[in-house]
């Protein structure tokens, strides 16, 4: 950062504070208190918050945020809105209070606590009204340049001390001393790991997104199946679009020693892909290339950026690794135009919903019309008629069950390796309670070499139902690394570790899922276990379940039936009750008595291969306070109908099972 920025920046918020609701806004010291406590706000959460408190009462536009805290970066709404949550949680927003920002639908946001500039000077403050003017609009031409000239003068000499201060650690380290951020980041940098950041569309009218991220995707997937070369996920790289990190700053966070960015401009037929890798540690490029080429040759461009990259890492491919992106897919450019539409859409299920996943499927099938050999098109229509079945409850589960069994098993005629195809038969053999051919094809996906992260996710879910999760910890571990950001695999770790007797690692990882719909759930079996109830009650109360939202009177139930010294058994009985009288959703009671260890749950009739869409809900019965549950002959019936004591019996008991004679076993 140069002299002039950083004068710029003390003059425009140096002066600045404004008591908002019961907090109180320092921009001079960029910090938050309340009642002189200072809150943890991220510096884009706080730059948000001034924005909104130097227009306050007024509503801003996102337009107008995007200039004030994103610096002219043009970001979708989805990002504005993200960042909006994240300060609301910073600030300790919660559920029956009166929110500190408020959403003015079509318009923008504001602030919805009273908001009054506070003078420096202790006792003076003033109601902030819509037209009044900062500092320096208020100060002669005169004060104005020689406050720059001051603070000018100030920014000299703190770059002056800091220089100073390298200087002499640089000394220091010479003589064998290195501070401990020194020696955490020798530590953590390897230039053979890499993070592809999603290629940015400057298309006219930037309408080729969708083009841009299937390059960068292909790219990550070339280079996942180069030897010797560790790469970030799709879904952790791409989460940091539209972010004002840099590029250093996002592989701190991703923990990656190059980092590759790149741009797209389609006109025509043609396409402008410019592409350039970065050592994080210096800064400093070590490739780069503008490739400037007709839309069909866009495989050769993904292929030649591989190449590249393996060379300046100075990787040795052997022949099975060098990229080949054209192979099983197709040479119909139209078609694969509307598959990487599809993927867009896919890629961004967790935000777009059921009608995404619509749009998605429609988009694969134009691709699969206009060329019926396209593998991976097939494989993208599987794909979202299954995961619709999750996304939306109401549609005829095994009618799209066999919709995406035939488009996957076209896939795979086409293509023997498409994990994505595979995937889906196994995910739905496994949702069928076919649990021997699941297992078989997540199998055949280990041995095809597949690094996807969503496919280890499906098959951590199946496992964690039949009861294994110790041996799941080690490979979930190991990919969370590569993947921090996609919540499927933080929840599927989380899960393991709570199983396993691990709960406060499994809070730390579900503390950092922001956008994980089931979060406060989670967190509240974690607290059950560590025995905080008080937690436990407050993240239980109105918490998202798997079947639906458990209101807050039926969280203190199981709240209570689990503090109860005499057992929770009056808690379990009004659970029952208030599910036959329909007070309460059937499929929400019965997770809440899962959730309270209770065998009542079987009193609700529940069909586990008919009735329950999201077969999460089914590992929640190894919580390690439901031995009451597992001990009940019922239980045996449960398992058994799942098809669980036959595979147990072939290959090995799960952790809370043990036989007990060549017909029986017992739980614990």
């Amino acid at each position: 950062m140069n002299l002039y920025s950083i004068s710029s920046e003390w003059i425009s918020v140096g002066f600045e504070r404004y008591r908002i609701g019961d907090l109180l806004l320092n921009a001079g010291t960029q910090e938050v208190t309340r009642g002189g406590s200072v809150i943890s706000v991220p510096k884009l959460s706080f730059k948000l918050l001034l924005s909104l408190a130097r227009h306050a009462p007024n509503v801003v536009s996102t337009q107008k945020l995007e200039e004030e805290v994103w610096s002219g970066l043009v970001v979708d709404k989805g990002t504005i809105n993200k960042r909006v949550l994240l300060l609301r949680k910073a600030l300790g927003e919660s559920k029956g209070k009166v929110p500190y920002i408020t959403v003015v639908r079509g318009s923008g946001y504001r602030l919805d606590v009273p908001v009054t500039r506070v003078d420096s000077e202790p006792g003076k403050s003033k109601s902030r009204r819509p037209d009044q003017q900062g500092f320096f609009q208020r100060s002669s031409s005169v004060m104005r340049v020689v406050s720059y000239w001051l603070l000018g003068i100030v920014a000299i000499l703190v770059l002056y001390q800091g220089f100073q201060n390298a200087t002499q650690k640089s000394t220091d380290s010479g003589v064998g001393k290195s501070s401990p951020d020194e020696s955490q980041l020798a530590a953590a940098y390897d230039r053979r790991s890499i993070a592809v950041l999603p290629f940015v569309d400057l298309s006219e009218g930037n309408d080729h997104q969708f083009l841009a991220d299937g390059i960068a995707e292909e790219v990550i997937n070339l280079l996942a199946g180069m030897d010797g070369l560790s790469v970030a996920a799709r879904r952790s790289s791409f989460s940091f679009r539209n972010t004002a990190l840099g590029a250093m700053e996002i592989a701190d966070y991703l923990r990656v020693g190059t980092v590759l960015e790149g741009s797209i401009r389609h006109e025509g037929g043609q396409i402008r892909v410019t592409a350039q890798l970065i050592d994080t540690r210096s800064g400093y490029h070590l490739w780069s290339k503008h490739y400037d080429q007709s839309l069909d040759q866009v495989f050769e461009v993904q292929d030649d950026i591989a190449v590249n990259i393996a060379a300046a890492l100075k990787l040795t491919l052997a022949d099975s690794e060098k990229p080949d992106s054209s192979k099983n897919t197709t040479s119909d450019m139209e078609a694969f135009t509307f598959y990487l539409k599809g993927r867009e859409l896919l890629n961004d299920r967790i935000r777009l919903r059921t009608e995404g996943l619509q749009d998605a499927a429609g988009f694969f099938q134009e691709a699969v019309r206009l060329d019926p050999k396209f593998a991976r098109a097939h494989a993208g229509v599987a794909a979202a008629y299954w995961l619709l079945t999750s996304y939306d409850p109401s549609l005829d589960r095994e009618s799209y069950f066999d919709k995406a069994r035939t488009s996957a098993q076209f896939a795979i005629e086409i293509d023997p390796s498409s994990t994505d195809a595979l995937g889906v038969l196994a995910s739905i053999h496994s949702a069928r309670g076919e649990i021997e051919s699941a297992v078989a094809l997540f199998e055949q996906i280990r041995r095809i070499g597949s690094k996807d992260s969503n496919i280890l996710h499906w098959q951590a879910t199946l496992h964690m139902r039949l009861g294994y999760f110790h041996q799941l910890i080690d490979e979930l571990t190991e990919t969370y690394n590569r993947d921090p950001l996609n919540q499927h695999i933080g929840w599927s770790l989380a899960a393991a570790l709570n199983f396993s007797g691990h709960p406060q690692e499994a809070a730390k990882i579900l503390d950092k899922l922001d956008d994980f719909a089931y979060r406060d759930y989670n967190l509240g079996l974690t607290a059950i276990y560590t025995g905080d109830y008080p937690r436990a009650r407050e993240l239980l109360r109105n918490a998202q379940l798997r079947s639906g939202i458990l209101p807050a009177v039926y969280a203190d139930m199981v709240i209570d039936g689990l503090q109860d010294p005499n057992g929770p058994g009056q808690y379990a009985q009004k659970l029952v009750s208030a599910a036959r009288r329909g007070e309460l959703d059937r499929l929400v009671a019965f997770e809440a008595l899962l959730t309270l260890g209770s065998p009542r749950a079987f009193d609700l009739g529940i069909d586990p291969l008919k009735d329950i869409n999201k077969t999460q809900i089914l590992a929640q019965v190894w919580n390690n306070w439901a031995v009451a549950l597992r001990q009940d002959s019922r239980f045996k019936e449960w398992v058994r109908k799942l098809g669980y004591v036959d595979f147990w019996r072939k290959h090995s008991w799960p952790d809370r099972c043990r036989p007990i004679s060549l017909s029986d076993f017992a739980c614990n």
